[in-house]
């Protein structure tokens, strides 16, 4: 997270940088996050009923309508509760990368916003929340065939193959991708091999902001009871007919979008590789796997406000509505670590910041409520942003 020190004229220590900063933006797009499994769809469509809004998915397993069981896209019932997009959307056997989603969710946001102020985007897929309020980095495209030559790479040799020539060509971008996503892999050694370059030499550390002021939640449960979650699902989804789907969408397994958990080990199953009892215990494995995993990008920023299922009905809505007014303002003093946030003349919250890796930290709370905590919290936030 960039040290970026903002402050208010006049609250200022001498030899300490600041600028002008208020927590005005008209436009915000509220960002339900968590682990697979942690309840997201439910908090998103009472947050848009409650907003009278729109929800975008980020999601990226449920842009495809052939997979109804194995992603849990939200049902009938919860698709009629508030409008969504970006829902079975997109076939299969259709390429969608995520800079075509970038396209596409900005410019659907864009249309929202002509009508109302907020919007939500929910999903566990973090490199396409990122997408969305952050944006990509410019990389060069890369020719068809050298594309469809490390997806066939993947194929015959497995995606060992992919993870060790990604750690012998790229060891910073091997470090924090995702190893077990088979469409990140291909997307990166791509690149590396057509340019010759790391993948991670064409990464930027600014991009320009968005018109629009990302608030993110994230859905927090204790790892025992996520795990109880997850083999919950698992079992519904088997009962529901998670087996034939997977059946059904054999011949088209060596499309990107179906080298995920859930197919992928029925695949395997189907070929006599596994017993049917292994393929569900592989499923809950690699689940609980991939929930670990989201959690380690969530914790890679600093952002992200951790709500229990149990705050969400008093302490979210406390904070939500302090965290969208017309006109908060913060000073920070870059000497003694001192962030003061204000409204008008009135001064609501001060605390000292420190800052350690990407994620920033809030200390010296003493005696104020969790909701306006988090407040000081996104303030900090949005002023490291600048």
């Amino acid at each position: 997270m960039s040290r970026t020190f903002v402050g208010l004229a006049g609250s200022m220590v001498p030899g300490s940088f600041s600028i002008f900063a208020a927590m005005d933006g008209k436009k915000h797009l509220l960002v339900v996050g968590g682990p697979t499994a942690s309840g997201k769809t439910s908090l998103a469509i009472r947050l848009a009923r409650k907003y009278t809004t729109e929800i975008l998915s980020a999601d990226s397993r449920q842009f495809f309508r052939e997979m109804t069981i194995g992603t849990a896209p939200p049902s009938e019932e919860e698709l009629a509760a508030a409008p969504h997009h970006f829902i079975g959307h997109r076939s299969v056997a259709e390429p969608y990368s995520v800079g075509a989603y970038e396209r596409d969710a900005l410019s659907r946001l864009e249309q929202l916003f002509q009508q109302q102020d907020l919007a939500i985007l929910c999903g566990g897929s973090g490199l396409y929340i990122q997408a969305v309020c952050k944006g990509l980095d410019a990389f060069p495209e890369v020719p068809e065939p050298v594309r469809k030559a490390v997806e066939q790479d993947l194929e015959t040799k497995g995606i060992k193959a992919l993870q060790e020539e990604l750690a012998a060509k790229d060891q910073a971008y091997h470090q924090e991708v995702d190893l077990a996503n088979p469409h990140r892999l291909i997307r990166a050694i791509s690149v590396i091999r057509h340019t010759g370059q790391p993948f991670s030499f064409f990464r930027k550390e600014n991009q320009p902001p968005r018109p629009f002021t990302p608030i993110y939640l994230a859905l927090q449960h204790d790892r025992q009871i996520l795990y109880e979650r997850i083999e919950t699902r698992v079992d519904q989804m088997v009962a529901a007919g998670l087996e034939e789907e997977a059946r059904r969408l054999y011949p088209l397994r060596h499309h990107v979008a179906l080298q995920t958990v859930g197919y992928r080990e029925w695949f395997d199953h189907f070929e006599g590789k596994t017993t049917r009892e292994e393929a569900i215990k592989l499923i809950k494995q690699h689940t609980r796997n991939y929930a670990k995993r989201q959690l380690t990008w969530m914790r890679r920023d600093g952002f992200w406000k951790h709500f229990r299922p149990e705050e969400t009905d008093i302490l979210l809505p406390q904070y939500l509505e302090r965290a969208i007014p017309e006109s908060w303002q913060w000073s920070f003093d870059k000497s003694s670590g001192i962030l003061c946030l204000t409204s008008g003349s009135a001064e609501l919250a001060q605390c000292r910041l420190r800052f350690r890796k990407k994620e920033l930290y809030a200390s010296d709370f003493t005696g104020q409520a969790s909701a306006k905590k988090w407040v000081v919290h996104e303030a900090a936030c949005r002023a490291s942003r600048l």
